[in-house]
Formats: structure tokens, C-alpha cells, sequence
């Protein structure tokens, strides 16, 4: 008579343990929420924009003067 093979029976999970991770994930979580509640957006300052399009616009003039002066080497 062949004898009956039980998968090895797994460990019950501990509730107690799940209760306790899942009490520090909700505490971080609230932790996390009432700091960003407290921060606030800084305003964007215009003078800061202004230099932000003027390098980048610097940046692409560079950039097509590179090209065209490539350009003229190759061809």
C-alpha cells in the first residue's frame, strides 16, 4: 500500500505580527502626510524664469552654431 504524501504543512501567519506591520506602516504614513501638509510650494521668482529661458536659449544657439560650423567643415 503506497502511504499518502502531505505537502509539508506551512506556518501559520501570526495576526499579532500583521497587526504590529501594519501599525507601522499607517503610523510612517501619517508621519509622511503632516510633513507634506506642512510644506508649502515655493513661488517661481521671475528673475529666475528669466535666466532659465536666456541660458536655455543660449544653450540652443550654441548648439545650431556647432552644427552649421560642422556642417561647413564636412561639406
Amino acid at each position: 500500500m503506497q502511504s499518502e504524501r502531505r505537502p509539508p504543512s506551512q506556518p501559520e501567519p501570526d495576526e499579532g505580527a500583521f497587526a504590529e506591520s501594519r501599525l507601522v506602516v499607517e503610523r510612517a504614513e501619517n508621519a509622511w502626510r503632516r510633513q507634506v501638509d506642512s510644506e508649502e510650494a515655493a513661488a517661481p521668482a521671475p528673475r529666475a524664469t528669466l535666466w532659465r529661458i536666456l541660458l536655455l536659449a543660449l544653450a540652443i544657439a550654441a548648439i545650431v552654431f556647432l552644427l552649421f560650423q560642422r556642417l561647413a567643415e564636412i561639406g
